[in-house]
Formats: structure tokens, C-alpha cells, sequence
């Protein structure tokens, strides 16, 4: 049976000009979910919900829902991590992610996020990323106990969240697997002032892998996938 315009008013989708390899589509959506794993119809994630498909879409499913036809994948109910996923497969497939309900609103200068299961000092952060980010100094903590590190040679900047944090737990990435329970996890988010320059976009992204591999954390975009690489279609947008 196929999906209904009625029912993608309500769920996210991704719609692909032709149906993916199953293997690539599988370890794609493994990098946002680990313990992602097929099922009858589809893959399923989280804890427990479905990406079904590929469904066709038709010129007049296309018309009364508004998207391209193609091959549908569709979410089996809505939330930010289902948006999350059809956003970022999109962006990997060159396809169109159907979102009729955006429920997180993303901090326009993030460009990536960088989770640790320990803190990392601001000294400690200095020393590491001076290859690619010189002269990082620590401003004043936020109100919530976050603080940033900023320099005159670049506008990057890199928010730290500890545990005593509010908001870093919160959507945690599933992408972390076992992490996501250390009692120590910190979060460092890279972000750019101003334009997002895609230089600045991979200068960030490589000081953030650097830090990554040096301290066994775990590098992921705003859509939850974890990157390997500053190259990473989730990264430019």
C-alpha cells in the first residue's frame, strides 16, 4: 500500500530520484544510528521507529503533496530525530526531505559538535587545535555554565558545555551509541560568525576531527550524523 498525502502532512520523508543501493542506504542511516537494522519494508531506528520505503511517488501524490516524485521514504511518525535523518540522507543522496513540521529550530552559526566523555580544559583545547585555530582564549562563562573560546584570527568559535549544562543532554545523538550514558560527557560546538564561508566551514570541521581523534570523542553535524571527514556533504548547506 502506498503512502498517502493525507499521511505526509503529518510524518517527514525523503524522496530520491531512484531507489539507493540497500547496503549504502543501510550504513548511511547507520551513521546517524548505530543500531539502526532492516526490517520488512524499511529500516528501523531509535527506539523503534520506521523509515519505510522505497514507495513511488506519483504526479499526483507529488501535486497534493507538494514534493517531487520519486522514491519515498517515510518516517513511521514525527519528532526531531526523524527530521533530523530524512535532512541529512537527503543531503547525502541528492534528494528533497519533506518536512512538514520543523520542530527544532538549528543555531544558524553551529557548523559542528564535537562530544567528549571527558572535559577537555580550555588550555588543553588551545594546545591541541593551534595548528588550525590559533590563539584561542576562553571568554566569561554563560549563564547556564557554558563558555566559549574565541580568537582575532579566525571566526570560529567553539561553545563548551559540561555536565552541569541544562541543554547538554538534551537530543543527544544517537550517533554516540554508549557514550550518550557517560556521567562526564562534555560538548564542544564549533560555529562561525558572520557568513558561512565554506573555508571557515572546513577549518572548523577539521579542528574538530583533530579533537575528536585526540581525546576518543565522537564528531557529529546538525543533523546528528557523525562525520569522518571535513568533505562531508552534511556539513556544507
Amino acid at each position: 500500500m502506498g503512502v498517502s498525502a493525507r499521511r505526509l502532512r503529518k510524518v517527514p520523508a525523503v524522496v530520491l530520484p531512484r531507489p539507493p543501493e540497500p547496503q549504502r542506504w543501510l550504513a548511511a542511516i547507520r551513521i546517524f544510528d548505530p543500531g539502526a537494522a532492516p526490517v520488512d519494508g524499511g529500516v528501523a531506528f531509535g527506539a523503534g521507529v520506521r523509515l519505510a520505503g522505497p514507495q513511488p511517488v506519483t504526479p499526483d501524490l507529488a501535486a497534493k503533496g507538494n514534493l517531487p516524485q520519486g522514491h519515498a521514504f517515510v518516517a513511521s511518525d514525527s519528532g526531531p530525530f526523524q527530521n533530523w535523518l530524512a535532512r541529512g540522507l537527503a543531503r547525502r543522496f541528492g534528494g528533497y526531505a519533506h518536512l512538514p513540521q520543523q520542530l527544532v529550530a538549528d543555531d544558524p552559526t553551529e557548523v559542528v559538535v564535537v562530544h567528549t566523555p571527558r572535559k577537555v580544559s580550555p588550555g588543553e583545547l588551545a594546545a591541541r587545535l593551534s595548528a588550525f585555530i590559533p590563539g584561542l582564549v576562553p571568554d566569561g562563562p554563560e549563564e547556564d555554565g557554558s563558555f566559549f573560546l574565541t580568537t582575532p584570527h579566525a571566526p570560529i568559535n567553539i561553545r563548551c558545555d559540561g555536565p552541569e549544562v541544562p541543554s547538554l543532554r538534551w537530543l543527544l545523538p544517537l550517533a554516540l551509541g554508549p557514550m550518550r550514558r557517560e556521567p562526564g560527557l562534555h560538548g564542544y560546538r564549533f560555529g562561525i560568525a558572520g557568513q558561512r564561508d565554506p573555508r571557515f566551514v572546513r577549518l572548523a570541521a577539521s579542528a574538530a576531527l583533530e579533537l575528536a581523534h585526540g581525546v576518543d570523542g565522537v564528531t557529529t553535524d546538525l543533523d546528528r550524523f557523525r562525520i569522518y571527514g571535513p568533505g562531508d556533504p552534511g556539513l556544507y548547506r
